[in-house]
């Protein structure tokens, strides 16, 4: 099977097939991610406690999300579901990243792990299990107008208290 080339050259070059190889713009193997009709979001099931509803396609928390559930061997497409059927659900919460105003807090924990830098806060999302390694986390981290996501493993991370 090929990989579909995307990128336009100049048609009067010859082609570059180093460039090709490193071409950024290669349609996914894992095939495209669907495009959102209004009032629809993205959900990837699986995660635990709850999975996350996102509003882009280019989230960072979607993102690292896909990343864990295929590292975790698990499926990795997602669905597109209507916005009014997943918001009453339990199992299901607003991604902090993209839809911030439909979060629910109270779902997303503290946590604190080391860096080369020193130590880091951020909060937790939702776990996945990799059948071989243990338990991973999806953390978002930042200040609220710039987040980004980061697969952390279980052993790297620490519960913050919750504020009383």
């Amino acid at each position: 099977m090929s990989k579909k080339f995307t990128r336009k050259f100049d048609p009067q070059e010859p082609r570059n097939r180093v460039a090709e190889e490193f071409d950024t713009h290669q349609v996914s193997s894992k095939g495209p991610i669907p495009r959102l009709p209004p009032g629809s979001v993205l959900v990837l099931p699986g995660g635990r406690p709850h999975s996350l509803y996102h509003g882009r396609r280019d989230c960072d928390a979607f993102s690292a999300d896909v990343s864990l559930a295929a590292q975790c061997e698990q499926d990795v497409k997602p669905q597109v579901v209507k916005l009014d059927e997943v918001r009453g659900r339990d199992d299901r919460t607003g991604c902090p990243v993209c839809r911030p105003t439909e979060t629910d807090y109270s779902k997303i924990k503290g946590c604190r792990w080391e860096t080369e830098t020193g130590p880091r806060e951020g909060l937790r999302l939702l776990w996945r299990q990799d059948p071989v390694a243990g338990w991973y986390a999806v953390v978002i981290h930042g200040s609220r107008s710039r987040l980004g996501a980061e697969i952390r493993c279980e052993r790297e991370l620490r519960e913050l208290p919750d504020p009383a």
